[in-house]
């Protein structure tokens, strides 16, 4: 999927006239952010689920559900 995302985002550079570089994906940068997302995501959970916030319980279930995409894209390089 960030392969797609990259060669998307080449063509829409070209198109529109502009040179973004965007930085290449490594397997351990992808690891970096996946511990990174997973600490959000348990903390907001934790935070949402014993305190009265619910965007911290939405933010933590986005921050898994990032993880875990983060982890299929590791097993795809």
């Amino acid at each position: 999927m960030i392969k797609q995302l990259d060669t998307a985002l080449i063509k829409v550079n070209k198109m529109v006239g502009v040179n973004v570089k965007t930085p290449k994906v490594t397997t351990s940068k992808l690891k970096y952010s996946r511990f990174f997302t997973t600490v959000v995501g348990v903390g907001g959970l934790t935070l949402g689920i014993m305190g009265p916030s619910k965007s911290l319980l939405v933010l933590g279930t986005i921050g898994i559900v990032s993880s875990i995409a983060t982890t299929n894209e590791i097993r795809k390089y």
